[in-house]
């Protein structure tokens, strides 16, 4: 497995894995603005780079995002941490517009992708909630005359910051049931605040 593959790499060469996933994220915000500039050249009745992603794509930054989860399985480090931690958000920020936009343009006609259940693909909130959530709280005390100026209060505020995430929902099937009658959504949505909030009430 990928964490188990990591466990056994130093930390300097696990941060440079973490940094191939952050430039990843990057060549997809460099992608979108590219597209956007040619959207707003163009005529075309394709209105936003959203419309434009496919589901097999979407599928793609699905296993992306829980590949990127799974890599904070068991780290200790507070380096790595902090960076996932970041690495994470950013994912949540880049990606989630994406899946709450899965309308495709087929011809003329714009309608649900129909290769998959419930018509949607499922952004992996829930894993990346699973993997974040055993962090917490912060138990870090930084080491005098740290070389490294990592602060509980950064692992604290990068750790909230993926928690609760706006717009990073889920309901208990982890994918979206569309109401076949009325073209509805079935299911009560979950957001990470709500997760968040009752995690906290636990602990």
């Amino acid at each position: 497995s990928v964490e188990e593959g990591l466990s056994q790499l130093p930390r300097a060469k696990r941060s440079i894995c973490f940094n191939l996933l952050e430039a990843a994220l990057e060549g997809i915000v460099n992608d979108a603005s590219k597209w956007k500039v040619l959207l707003s050249q163009s005529q075309s009745e394709k209105s936003s780079f959203c419309d434009l992603v496919p589901a097999s794509v979407l599928e793609k930054m699905s296993s992306f995002g829980s590949l990127s989860a799974s890599c904070l399985h068991g780290e200790t480090d507070p380096r790595c941490l902090l960076q996932v931690l970041r690495l994470l958000n950013r994912t949540q920020q880049v990606m989630l517009p994406l899946f709450d936009s899965q309308h495709y343009s087929i011809g003329s006609h714009m309608k649900v992708e129909e290769s998959h259940p419930g018509g949607k693909v499922a952004f992996p909130s829930v894993v990346i909630f699973d993997a974040v959530a055993p962090y917490y709280p912060v138990h870090f005390t930084p080491p005098k005359n740290d070389p490294h100026g990592i602060t509980r209060d950064m692992l604290q505020n990068a750790l909230m910051s993926v928690l609760c995430e706006r717009g990073a929902k889920y309901n208990h099937f982890n994918i979206t049931e569309i109401d076949n009658a009325g073209g509805k959504e079935s299911g009560e949505d979950e957001t990470m605040i709500t997760l968040a909030g009752r995690m906290f009430l636990e602990r």
